[in-house]
């Protein structure tokens, strides 16, 4: 289970890098260490700020509460979120920070790498949870494995996939071309909390 709630975020991360940006944020410059940006448009593509310095603004919707040491940042979607990592003067996140908007300056970095090794580990800790003892590891076009059983998605009890999410990183990951899928985070350097200006009557 240690990874299930990883998993879950990780997936959020790729549903948004791959969504539209309608609002790219507002940049000092191309070659700017300082860039401001919106959760979405951090999403959008991530991989264009890795390495960089930038400022993103987003709603709390998750302090890991056993370490305190991550907490997690979403903007039009909650299901859409990016991570953030304590260090420096932010040994750990207080919980207190659950639903606040906030304004983050951090470093981007790449936080995780998703290759098929990786994805055979989350298969199996799915596997060990649902103790669905026959079900092996499936390819990208959702079959199982020569001579082994598979997901009968004609099935009415199978109308939830637990192996959905691995299948769709399996996917990406074959039609990438490479060895891994690169996850971004950001390691905070500051923290500001906005105000929400009250609503009028």
């Amino acid at each position: 289970m240690k990874k299930l709630f990883f998993f879950s975020i990780i997936v959020a991360v790729i549903v948004g890098s791959n969504s539209s940006c309608k609002n790219q944020g507002k940049q000092t410059g191309a070659d700017s260490t300082n860039l401001s940006l919106t959760v979405d448009s951090f999403l959008a593509s991530p991989e264009a700020w890795a390495g960089k310095e930038i400022v993103i603004a987003g709603t709390v919707s998750h302090v890991c509460k056993h370490s305190g040491k991550k907490l997690f940042l979403f903007g039009a979607n909650p299901e859409k979120t990016v991570k953030i990592n304590a260090g420096g003067n932010f040994a750990t996140f207080d919980i207190k920070y659950e639903g606040s908007d906030i304004e983050i300056t951090g470093n981007v970095v790449e936080d995780e790498k998703i290759d098929a090794n990786y994805l055979n580990e989350w298969e199996a800790e799915i596997k060990e949870m649902v103790g669905d003892k026959d079900q092996k590891v499936c390819n990208a076009e959702n079959t199982a494995i020569a001579g082994q059983t598979g997901i009968d998605s004609t099935s009415a009890e199978k109308t939830e996939d637990p192996y959905a999410d691995v299948k769709e990183f399996r996917n990406k990951l074959e039609k990438s071309g490479k060895p891994y899928i690169s996850i971004y985070a950001i390691n905070i350097i500051s923290l500001k909390e906005i105000k929400k200006e009250p609503s009028a009557n």
